[in-house]
């Protein structure tokens, strides 16, 4: 048993769970070993539905194998509706975390629609102001 401040994020397993009582948590799958539960260290968490916590935990996940196609990031699902994205840069937590809260009533050929433009945007948006000016045809 390890002490954590209050307001820390963890990634655990949920042992057992009674109505008035405090839950019993584990850092450890049911074998024993600690997969990749534990603290959850910097990244953005963010809340939505049940529904979307099962559709990103579901093999395959269109939204997440699109993502992971173009962008660097690690993610974790809670079926509590919990989100945490983690990635070197803020725009790429950004990008997921906006793909994955939008990706919900989107059919899966919808969600790899909607990650290209996000990439598509990203790179724009990425771009030095001139080199996004010489990217523009100019009319003569």
């Amino acid at each position: 048993m390890c002490a954590v401040q209050i307001g820390t994020l963890l990634y655990v397993r949920v042992v057992k769970a009674n109505p008035g009582m405090n839950p019993e948590l584990s850092c450890t799958d049911a074998s024993g070993k600690a997969a990749e539960f534990g603290q959850l260290k910097d990244g953005y968490m963010f809340e939505s539905s049940t529904g979307l916590s099962r559709m990103l935990l579901s093999s395959p996940c269109p939204v997440l194998d699109a993502l992971g196609k173009k962008l660097s990031f690690e993610t974790a699902v809670g079926l509590n509706g919990r989100f945490w994205v983690n990635a070197s840069s803020p725009s790429t937590v950004i990008v997921v975390a906006n793909a994955i809260m939008n990706s919900e009533s989107l059919s899966g050929v919808q969600q790899r629609i909607m990650v290209e433009k996000l990439i598509q945007n990203l790179k724009l948006s990425s771009l030095p102001a001139h080199s996004a000016l010489s990217q523009i045809p100019i009319m003569k």
